[in-house]
């Protein structure tokens, strides 16, 4: 079977996957897989394209807060696999929680796996680096302008060769930019933005999220950051390798959402420990609220000749910690040794920039349950608030429901392509919101936004109606 994800084909994939089908052999699973890494600025593009051409593969990996598993469901392009999980997916039931698993359903069917790789409460906060708030004698910021005032003078005063700009893909959706943040400093709060478009708070209230306030103050954050040279300049068009290539120099200040490691820190600073990195929430007293119930998963394409095979290969990762293993960190001894029970040491290549030859994805395929930490490198926080699960968190009434577009597909087409061109240089602040967004609303508007947003306001109350 074959397996699409995004990203770089790890250095020794071909020696790992050998290892991977000779224990499904032994194991008699009866099933091959061969994985295909498709490069991260051509994943949407190639997957659409495959997907609507019927090419022949049996699994790809489905980001919620990119493109839901809702929107390839919406086109056809997914397989229902609940037969084959009621078969074959014991494992998968076993380690992936109940409520998690119902939101990778519609109409009662399964039509993806999730990954119960994070705490999806961990939306809203950003990673800071402790070592530069010392340098330069400074606090952590606990409101957005003193994030904005601090991150100035740490750009005044920087010493290494490229500045520690924000830098991310530029897009209007602020679970995916993580600009959700800034919705703990709002009154209006708690509320999320589901399926980019769309404002839902508690009391299941709808609006178009680019109309609201709360888009408008979002925007003259960014405006701010921008403005005052915090933003990287090349912000519209940046690729997610370069900005993994920033985080793993060490040059970066704040993170929104968690990142770094402290290999990357140290080569800006030697001094560094893995406590340099913090995470802060503003207003922490608030309600921690999932978005999603599930941030990552995998489907089988409507097209695979090997449904249950792709089932059965998912189950298996599950099946013990030494399969688990073999996928996420490779070869014991060659790319990893252990680390106590719940630890691992990468072994570094001096071939491969002193990174291990292999390693896989926790968010492809990790599972809370089986997961091991570098407890050298890793940082404590991220762990903390990304592993552990948050005993004060609370669904946003919307994670499960899922948004058919059918009645409304031109519209929904168009108004996608049309804010990418027109909506995210505002919300990236690039363009200034008094000056751009009057003629940005109209483009939408003539795309067709109030009609999708009246359906989704119309299916959204449906759904609540099920729910009593």
């Amino acid at each position: 079977m074959k397996y699409l994800v995004p990203g770089t084909e790890p250095k020794d994939y071909k020696e790992v996957f050998q290892k991977v089908n000779e224990k499904l052999a032994a194991d008699g699973v009866g099933v091959e897989v061969e994985k295909i890494y498709i490069p991260w600025d051509a994943w949407d593009q190639k997957l659409n394209l495959m997907l609507s051409t019927g090419e022949d593969f049996d699994l790809f990996h489905v980001m919620q807060d990119r493109t839901p598993f809702s929107s390839y469901y919406n086109r056809g392009a997914l397989a229902d696999i609940t037969d084959a999980i009621k078969k074959y997916g014991q494992n998968l039931k076993k380690y992936i929680p109940e409520d998690i698993f119902d939101g990778a359903k519609i109409n009662g069917k399964y039509y993806a796996a999730p990954s119960y790789w994070v705490e999806m409460a961990s939306e809203g906060e950003f990673d800071i680096r402790r070592d530069i708030l010392r340098e330069n004698n400074l606090k952590e910021p606990a409101t957005p302008a003193e994030l904005i005032s601090t991150w100035e003078i740490v750009m005044k005063n920087w010493k290494g060769s490229n500045k520690p700009y924000l830098s991310t893909r530029a897009d209007f959706d602020p679970i995916f930019l993580h600009t959700s943040i800034l919705h703990r400093t709002y009154d209006t709060f708690p509320f999320t933005v589901k399926d980019k478009f769309f404002y839902v708070n508690q009391s299941g209230e709808v609006k178009s999220w680019i109309e609201t306030e709360e888009f408008k103050k979002d925007a003259s954050f960014m405006r701010e950051l921008y403005t005052k040279g915090i933003t990287n300049p090349d912000i519209l068009v940046m690729k997610q390798e370069q900005v993994d290539a920033q985080l793993d120099s060490g040059e970066w200040f704040v993170r929104l959402g968690t990142g770094g490691s402290l290999t990357g820190l140290k080569k800006y600073n030697p001094e560094a420990t893995v406590n340099d990195i913090g995470v802060v929430w503003f207003n922490p007293e608030k309600e921690y609220l999932r978005p999603l119930t599930f941030k990552n998963g995998n489907a089988v394409p409507v097209n695979s000749k090997h449904p249950e095979e792709a089932v059965k290969f998912m189950d298996w990762m599950l099946a013990s910690q030494e399969n688990y293993d073999l996928v996420q960190y490779g070869i014991e001894g060659k790319h990893y040794t252990k680390d106590g029970e719940k630890g691992y040491k990468p072994i570094k290549d001096p071939n491969n920039n002193n990174n291990p030859g292999y390693r896989g994805s926790d968010s492809q395929n990790g599972n809370v349950n089986f997961m091991r930490f570098d407890l050298e490198n890793s940082i404590p926080d991220n762990n903390k608030v990304l592993f552990e699960p948050n005993p004060k968190a609370v669904n946003s009434i919307a994670a499960n429901f899922i948004f058919d577009p059918t009645n409304v597909r031109t519209e929904y087409t168009n108004i996608l392509s049309e804010a990418s061109a027109s909506i995210t240089p505002i919300y990236m602040g690039v363009l200034e919101y008094d000056k751009a967004f009057p003629a940005a609303l109209e483009k939408m508007r003539k795309a067709g936004l109030d009609k999708v947003v009246a359906e989704y306001q119309k299916q959204f109350q449906e759904y609540q109606a099920t729910l009593k």
